[in-house]
């Protein structure tokens, strides 16, 4: 019996001429089909049924010539006399039904399998508007060792979406790299409802798992930023440093202010991220502190700092980063050499010249860059 399931149905066919159909177990042919019911009045009703493959009629035809006696016409103008009975619907409402044998998951997810890349496309598609029933067998899919199963898994998770998040949310913590990467992504594409699960994730012990989240969590964007501002006050630094990146990446003003203040954090590597993301974002309220940065004594806040003024370009930090240039620290001196190069004003341009003789190779080599790009 043919097998329509939600908002678009799905109809199971048997392709006689197919031996594939019959041999691995499951059936070749998928396509969609969609039953509106209308009912323009207390008294008429009116049942549309449209399906959108050229096909699709001919393969319907064998099928019920052979097992059931009725033409499609015959059996879908029954179920269409059979939705008629229902309570009066609003003017248009899509209904679902499927044979007494269920909904064949497993047969849908071995369709992900077929070498026919049409088939495995649709399975993917049609266990996406199943919805809920599908998803462990997915999340099933999704972990196992076909790539290729686990991209179909992924598209069809994304189509059922929120539900799936705590199954997701799970998967993330799987060893294999492929699977916490299309987690991550999948997770990403639902936007708010995903944020709270992924804040969450920030403070879990292992540091793949918290990067993955704030990726899922940049790529969200403006809807993570206010959770992730109270997250750049958590207790834990490891939190602190993966909110910091995340606000960077997403690059809403709304975070200047915060992560101004995170520069100041007690922790050396909550300030390197704040300063970065300060760059990133190139707001220049934040110019005053990054300069003030420069002051640090770790080598490793005072750099992004210069970094950060490099990418805002502005001609106010020069003098600051000239006095960089006196640090016995090579990496203090190269990144302020790549912060002025950035920059391009010609006050710098002695200051670079005598870079040229610098002890390290690093700090000369960015030194004739920074001329050449300045007087070209």
């Amino acid at each position: 019996m043919p097998f329509l399931l939600t908002k678009k149905g799905f109809l199971r066919l048997r392709d006689p001429q197919d031996p594939n159909s019959q041999e691995n177990g499951f059936f070749s042919s998928y396509r969609y089909v969609q039953i509106d019911v209308r009912q323009p009045s207390e008294h008429k009703s009116e049942c549309h049924i449209s399906i959108p493959y050229p096909d699709a009629w001919h393969r319907l035809t064998i099928e019920f010539s052979e097992g059931h006696g009725l033409s499609p016409d015959e059996y879908y103008a029954n179920e269409c006399e059979r939705m008629k009975t229902n309570t009066i619907v609003p003017d248009v409402k899509i209904y679902s039904f499927h044979s007494k044998s269920g909904m064949d998951l497993q047969s849908l997810i071995k369709a992900m399998r077929h070498n026919n890349l049409g088939i495995r496309w649709r399975a993917a598609l049609v266990l996406g508007e199943i919805g809920e029933p599908a998803i462990k067998p997915l999340i099933k899919a999704l972990k196992g060792d076909d790539k290729d199963v686990q991209w179909l898994a992924g598209i069809a998770l994304a189509r059922i979406g929120e539900p799936t998040i705590p199954y997701l949310i799970r998967a993330m913590t799987e060893k294999d790299y492929d699977v916490r990467w299309r987690a991550t992504i999948i997770l990403a594409k639902f936007g708010e409802p995903a944020v709270e699960p992924l804040i969450n994730l920030l403070k879990e012990a292992e540091s793949d798992l918290r990067w993955h989240s704030a990726l899922a969590l940049s790529l969200i964007g403006k809807p993570a930023v206010g959770p992730l501002i109270i997250a750049l006050k958590d207790k834990d630094w490891f939190v602190r440093v993966r909110a910091a990146w995340a606000l960077g990446e997403i690059g809403d003003s709304t975070a200047v202010d915060p992560l101004i203040q995170s520069v100041n954090d007690q922790d050396w590597y909550v300030r390197w991220s704040a300063a970065d993301a300060l760059g990133k974002i190139g707001d220049k309220n934040a110019i005053k502190t990054l300069i003030a940065a420069l002051r640090e004594p770790d080598s490793f806040v005072q750099v992004p700092a210069s970094w950060a003024l490099g990418k805002l370009g502005d001609a106010g930090a020069v003098d600051a980063l000239v006095q960089s240039l006196k640090s016995t620290d090579w990496y203090v001196r190269w990144g302020a050499v790549e912060a002025l190069g950035k920059i391009g004003d010609s006050r710098a341009l002695d200051f670079l010249k005598k870079a040229l003789d610098d002890k390290d190779e690093y700090v000369r080599t960015a030194a004739a860059e920074a001329i050449e790009k300045m007087t070209s």
